[in-house]
């Protein structure tokens, strides 16, 4: 099934998530980080963080591990997962995201048809105040037979 560039607008629905540190510390073991203000406060603190920050990349966990209806809502729009393959990833930080609980709502921001197929999806996080905290826009590839 083709997709079809009717779905730019579309919104996924929105979701809750709690940064915790231990997610935080987990992640960074995963990925090789070894900066100490992920994994201690003090740390943290003394590099002028009120708490212990997420990596910069976190934000990935709060959409597959928060929103794992991704999965059917991309089938649900014509997504073939099988053929998918991850584009690109990219943040934009209007503040430091520090553990708590978080919102996030994702729409459908762009698709590309043609020879490729490519559709980009944007998804906001907001703290506990409704104020963003940084916009993710991810872009996935669809392969053609």
């Amino acid at each position: 099934m083709a997709i079809s560039k009717d779905i730019v607008g579309k919104k996924l629905d929105r979701f809750e998530f709690t940064v915790e540190r231990g997610k935080i510390k987990e992640f960074c073991l995963a990925i090789h980080e070894k900066n100490p203000i992920y994994f201690d406060l003090e740390e943290a603190k003394k590099a002028g963080y009120s708490d212990i920050p997420a990596p910069p990349t976190f934000p990935t966990v709060i959409m597959f591990w928060g929103y794992p209806k991704i999965w059917n809502d991309m089938a649900e729009l014509g997504i073939d997962l099988s053929k998918i393959l991850h584009l690109k990833e990219e943040y934009t930080y209007h503040k430091v995201l520090y553990p708590g609980k978080v919102s996030a709502q994702s729409e459908i921001s762009d698709v590309k048809v043609g020879r490729a197929e490519i559709v980009t999806f944007k998804t906001t996080i907001f703290d506990a105040s409704n104020d963003p905290i940084l916009s993710a826009e991810m872009a996935i590839f669809i392969r053609k037979d």
